[in-house]
């Protein structure tokens, strides 16, 4: 008897279960019959979001293929699919591959709004917007012309709203065009939202989007500009000292911040999508070019195979982006072999880098774990894209421009980071090495100076008179210092001995060796020693130096009497009133030993000007490649040593410069050849 009560109870209270979870299953089949069911768009009524800006982007009518009616306002589109266009189309019935294809809404735009803009985002196809049939905007060309890419970006667009005096309808119609080619390539799917509403309101708003927009990239920004100030500095350097070394530096900078105003050039011009790709890809190949010879440069590597080798591969690693676009290879596939010959070329440079460090390059440490983090870094990208292609989890976690370190007031990514370090590296490369260039340049002008100074010392300036002998000297070296030489020494008989010569060469080491050739000749002007047999002992002395270089000298003696005797290795006969003497030229000095010159004499006339002078005069070049030449030469021969050496400069200067004038005054006699 007391069972039958608690049975009664369990009863009652199963049926009550099992009556109210059939009730929850009738309204979850309810609730998931009516979700099933078709959303029928209706006017997309502005006024109802209480707002002077309103999304628009939801319940649009979508048909693939075209036809030119599909944007008039009176077409029957009940037929056509509802898709939401912030999502993904494929997943709706939209196909991958197509080329063209239709979206249509309809707009209530409520009386107080008499001016009223469209706001489209970024979308990766070229298209047409209607409103009521009529086209008001167009991004890109479409069929039947050739439809071309162009590289989206977010825009308005005014709508032509018709006159009344309440709610007007307007039926919007957007035309998408895809080159065949770009499947795949592109998102299929709005990259934002479409917003309609006042004027005003929301071309202010959309500034203040773009505005927005810019700040979150601030760093990136940052660093565009931070490179192009070092690159500039770079090439700053480059023409101060004309070291390559800083050429290649600032263009690797330069073409690291060109990013930034390519994107916002190909953006706000509308380049075509193929175009704006060719830029990067361009850059990108550049970009490991310039690096290349920059470490090559610093690293003193001349090796043109291993210069060739990573060219090749950079060319390589840009082919897979390419043919996907011309040749539709598998996306996979481009990334996978970007990513191992790029990386192949870049680690290629840090093994260099690395061999520099163990051999003590001072650079190569300085350079080293900068490049090394840059390297990585752009590992790590290319490593995350080709796992994402591969469907591998978590791929994209290795995509350092998606690790967001910072998000406010600005995103900065590890990426970001990483980069701006690495930058800072190269510039202190950059700094320490024109400090070094700056204490080396320092140090050889010091050295310069000396050895100018010291070839200066070497140009008479006490010159020993003769009679009426009157002397004149002037020299002007092509660079600080130069290979000509001259003297003029009295001699214990009374004659003067007079020396004239240039060394072959220019700079430091032909002055060298003419200081060595002057100390020979001062050495035998005590001697009564003949111009030829002088010659001879000279050529002997620069023998034995055993320099690779070697001298053109004239030697004459005068003599009280006005007779002089000239021997001649190698250099420019002398004028006497014009007139070249008949001289024979034997070879110059430092070439074989025990040579032996012949040697000429003559006797001046009472009055007469005898004109020595180096080939610097000759061989003067104007910028047309005019030579000074002998004919002119020998007019000029004549004047003032300060003036045929203008005339020679004056024409255009290429080697060093030495004339010596002796004006001979004496009782009247005849020239008389021995």
């Amino acid at each position: 008897m007391k069972i039958w009560p608690t049975l009664r109870t369990i009863l009652i209270f199963s049926a009550v279960v099992f009556l109210l979870s059939g009730g929850f299953r009738c309204s979850a089949w309810q609730a998931k019959t009516q979700a099933a069911a078709p959303v029928i768009p209706f006017p997309i009524d502005v006024d109802k979001q209480l707002l002077a800006v309103a999304p628009v982007d939801a319940n649009w009518r979508f048909h693939a293929g075209d036809d030119a009616q599909w944007s008039q306002r009176n077409f029957d589109d009940s037929g056509w699919p509802v898709v939401q266009p912030r999502k993904d189309w494929t997943t709706q019935g939209y196909a991958a591959t197509q080329s063209l294809a239709w979206f249509r809404f309809r707009l209530r735009i409520p009386a107080r709004m008499q001016s009223v803009v469209i706001q489209m985002p970024r979308i990766d196809r070229n298209y047409q917007l209607f409103a009521d049939g009529m086209l008001i905007a167009q991004v890109g060309k479409l069929p039947p012309q050739s439809a071309e890419s162009v590289t989206s970006a977010p825009r308005l667009f005014t709508l032509p709203v018709p006159p009344g005096a309440g709610p007007r309808d307007v039926q919007i119609a957007l035309r998408l065009s895809q080159e065949p080619k770009l499947a795949g390539v592109h998102a299929n799917a709005l990259r934002g939202r479409v917003n309609v509403g006042d004027a005003a309101i929301l071309s202010r708003l959309f500034a203040t989007g773009k505005a927005a927009s810019l700040l979150g990239f601030g760093s990136e920004y940052t660093q565009d500009v931070i490179a192009a100030i070092v690159g500039g500095a770079g090439l700053l350097l480059f023409l101060l000292t004309r070291q390559k070394f800083y050429l290649w530096f600032a263009c690797s900078m330069m073409i690291s911040a060109a990013s930034l105003p390519w994107r916002m050039a190909s953006e706000h011009f509308g380049f075509t999508f193929l175009d704006t790709f060719n830029g990067y890809m361009l850059m990108d190949l550049l970009s490991l070019v310039t690096e290349a010879l920059f470490l090559f440069g610093t690293l003193n590597i001349r090796n043109m195979r291993i210069r060739i080798l990573v060219l090749v591969l950079g060319i390589l690693g840009e082919a897979g982006p390419l043919l996907l676009l011309l040749k539709n290879l598998p996306e996979i596939w481009a990334d996978t072999g970007y990513l191992v010959f790029m990386t192949a070329a870049q680690f290629l440079l840090v093994g260099f880098l690395l061999r520099g460090w163990r051999r003590g390059n001072q650079y190569a440490k300085l350079l080293f774990f900068p490049y090394l983090l840059s390297v990585m870094i752009a590992t790590s990208d290319n490593l995350g894209h080709a796992l994402v292609d591969f469907n591998v989890p978590h791929g994209q976690d290795f995509i350092t421009r998606d690790m967001y370190l910072l998000s406010d007031p600005f995103r900065v990514s590890a990426n970001d980071v990483g980069s701006i370090l690495s930058l800072l590296g190269l510039l202190t490369v950059l700094v320490v090495r024109f400090a070094q260039t700056s204490r080396e340049q320092q140090r050889l002008a010091t050295a310069l100076q000396a050895a100018h100074d010291i070839q200066h010392r070497l140009v008479p300036v006490d010159i020993p008179s003769l009679g009426g002998l009157q002397t004149a000297i002037v020299y002007l070296a092509a660079e600080e210092v130069g290979g000509d030489f001259c003297q003029v020494l009295p001699r214990p008989d009374g004659s003067i001995f007079v020396a004239i010569g240039d060394v072959s060469g220019k700079g430091l080491q032909a002055a060298m060796l003419s200081s060595v050739a002057v100390g020979a000749i001062r050495a035998m002007a005590d001697e009564d020693i003949a111009p030829a047999l002088a010659l001879q002992r000279l050529n002997n002395a620069l023998l034995r130096t055993e320099n690779a270089g070697f001298i053109t000298c004239l030697c004459l003696v005068l003599n009280a009497e006005g007779e002089i005797t000239i021997a001649n290795a190698g250099h420019l006969s002398p004028y006497l009133d014009g007139v070249e003497l008949p001289l024979a030229a034997d070879l110059p000095l430092g070439i074989l030993r025990d040579l032996k010159y012949e040697q000429a004499t003559f006797v001046l006339p009472a009055s007469a000007r005898l004109t020595l002078l180096s080939d610097g005069v000759v061989e003067a070049r104007s910028r047309t490649g005019e030579l000074f030449g002998f004919d002119r030469t020998s007019q000029v021969s004549q004047l003032p040593a300060a003036e045929i050496a203008a005339q020679a400069h004056k024409h255009g200067q290429e080697d060093d410069i030495t004339i010596i004038t002796l004006d001979w005054r004496a009782p009247v006699r005849e020239l008389a050849m021995a």
